[in-house]
């Protein structure tokens, strides 16, 4: 059975491109992320906007007044749709495709980044989310800041029980082939057709990450307790932990 590669990644977002950009039209920003980007981000910065997907963070960012943006993503029927939204709100915003372990830009090309939607966990393997954390922070101007959002395994309780029964299942080598470290599961895609793969880590896996990939922790919050999302945003999303690092 092979192991899960960026092929796959690509394929799980295929099909759910429309759904994606449905959501980007009706969504918008999260409250939790309204604060972290108008306490963080200057409307002059030049921003990347990593993960972008069909552009629901970068349209509303736009919006805000935050006009110096790029966006990429790994998946071009995503790209696709975010063309087809900034042609509709007549925006000239550049949608690149692109993979965040190799990201096609200059050093110190950027004030800012984003990673939204626990984006960075949907990197198989930790060598590889590292290496995109080192190429974030190569594309960062010096001190730059990037905000990202991951799950956190020992957050959530009412999962406790099922990282406990994972926890045995990897002890005894029957986890499923494909996957690569404990931490790692598939979910249920937008679209019935597709499995999405995605790690869980602890904060401190994350932590040592960024220590790794030379990141200072400014900022970190779980979002359910500093904000009540409104229904569509949680049914659309699970609750996660916000980052906010600088070079």
């Amino acid at each position: 059975m092979d192991k899960i590669e960026k092929g796959f990644i690509i394929n799980s977002f295929h099909g759910a491109a429309s759904i994606y950009a449905d959501a980007t039209k009706k969504l918008g920003l999260w409250q939790s992320e309204k604060y972290a980007f108008e306490k963080y981000l200057n409307r002059e910065d030049a921003i990347l906007d990593i993960g972008c997907g069909t552009g629901r963070t970068t349209f509303a960012l736009y919006k805000k007044g935050f006009q110096n943006l790029t966006g990429i993503d790994l998946t071009p029927a995503m790209l696709n749709e975010a063309d087809k939204i900034a042609h509709e709100y007549n925006l000239d915003i550049p949608f690149i495709l692109g993979d965040a372990t190799d990201l096609p830009f200059n050093d110190s090309s950027f004030d800012k980044a984003i990673f939204a939607f626990n984006g960075l966990m949907q990197i198989p393997q930790r060598k590889n989310r590292t290496l995109a954390l080192k190429e974030i922070n190569r594309i960062l101007k010096p001190e730059g800041l990037f905000i990202f959002t991951t799950h956190d395994r020992d957050k959530n309780e009412n999962y406790l029980n099922f990282w406990e029964q994972e926890e045995m299942i990897w002890c005894v080598g029957k986890q499923d082939e494909r996957l690569y470290e404990f931490g790692d599961i598939f979910t249920s895609g937008k679209t019935p057709q597709e499995d999405t793969y995605l790690h869980i880590p602890t904060k401190l896996e994350v932590l040592e990450c960024l220590e790794e990939a030379r990141f200072t922790v400014i900022e970190d919050f779980y979002r359910s307790e500093l904000f009540q999302e409104n229904d569509d945003v949680i049914a659309f999303s699970s609750d996660c932990r916000f980052w906010i690092v600088q070079k």
